[in-house]
């Protein structure tokens, strides 16, 4: 019997490419998902605590634009946007959809002026704020809607987000809710274009620029507006009344909405009641209907994160799926 050696140089290079394979089969078995900003927190929570389910998951917040884009091209597995798609977008992307958690657009502002009171504001005033119409802290129209408190002869900023962003299709829908002149030039959009105030890509950019930026006003999801330490508007709703972002107030709006059993969404636009906080929002993944070779189904992962991730939704500084929403993720097949 001969008995060949071989060379150390030789098996370390086979060494090598083995390890190489396998990690390369590791990396692939992981889900992986990619879109909206608002559930970034939630997401990195998400898949360290439930990713397991699918021999591993990972999420990069990109912005709800490219997590549609990316979802129906199957550059990955799953994609999550702050705005659900139609029953006709779903049949063409191939992609089918569930909610995962509610949260809102929270408008934020750098005004230390403020020293811890609220500031009320409506769909109204913020575009034209937007718009170039209001370029001051202490016009008539925004001292009219906070009577008794002392704003300041300061410049508005407004800083807005040039990608595709579900939070700005939100926020721009509640301002052409409320403004004629906003409803016919701008409308809603994903994508903003404004001649004033600066613009930046992404959420973190946006939150950073309005802490930078003396008298600067924007718009955020709830989580990263609240811990970025900014003063957080109160809205004017459907009822008249101004309300805080908050886990109620969300809730109060998600609970009166209609979900649509066609494609897995709730009816939030200009939800009634007193105690709704009028730019709620449902986060929901994006999945093809039939994955394609070399794909993998997230579906395990996002029913496991969905029916036992409440108390990291919570951290997140998002609100947890009522009953309704998440008897749909629990009864996809």
């Amino acid at each position: 019997m001969l008995f060949m050696s071989v060379p150390v140089q030789c098996a370390s290079r086979i060494l090598i490419a083995v390890s190489t394979i396998f990690l390369c089969a590791a990396t692939q078995a992981q889900v992986v998902g990619t879109g909206a900003t608002s559930v970034r927190d939630l997401m990195t929570a998400w898949t360290t605590q439930y990713g397991g389910v699918t021999g591993g998951a990972s999420y990069e917040a990109t912005g709800s634009s490219v997590g549609v884009s990316k979802a129906s091209d199957q550059s990955v597995d799953f994609g999550v946007t702050d705005v659900a798609l139609t029953a006709a977008a779903l049949r063409q992307t191939g992609l089918r959809q569930a909610p995962i958690a509610a949260t809102a657009v929270a408008v934020i502002v750098n005004l230390p002026e403020l020293a811890g009171k609220p500031l009320k504001l409506n769909g109204d005033i913020l575009a034209d704020i937007y718009q170039g119409a209001i370029t001051q802290w202490n016009h008539s129209q925004i001292t009219g809607a906070n009577p008794g408190l002392a704003l300041p002869n300061k410049p508005i900023v407004p800083i807005w987000r040039a990608d595709g962003s579900g939070q700005t299709y939100e926020f721009s829908t509640y301002l052409a809710r409320n403004n004629p002149k906003w409803r016919r030039t701008v409308a809603s959009t994903y994508n903003m274009n404004v001649s004033v105030g600066k613009s930046v890509r992404g959420g973190q950019a946006l939150v950073d620029m309005v802490k930078a930026t003396p008298g600067a006003i924007g718009y955020d999801g709830i989580g990263a507006a609240q811990k970025s330490g900014l003063s957080v508007a109160e809205l004017r709703n459907a009822d008249g009344k101004s309300v805080a972002p908050s886990a109620a107030s969300i809730s109060a709006s998600v609970e009166a909405a209609q979900w649509s059993q066609d494609t897995n969404a709730a009816d939030l636009d200009g939800a009634s009641g007193a105690a709704s906080y009028p730019i709620t929002t449902v986060a929901y993944v994006l999945m093809p209907s039939a994955p394609k070779v070399g794909r993998r189904n997230p579906q395990a992962f996002i029913q496991a994160a969905v029916a036992q991730g409440d108390a990291l939704v919570r951290q997140a500084g998002l609100v947890p799926l009522g009953g309704k929403g998440k008897a749909l993720v629990a009864g996809l097949r």
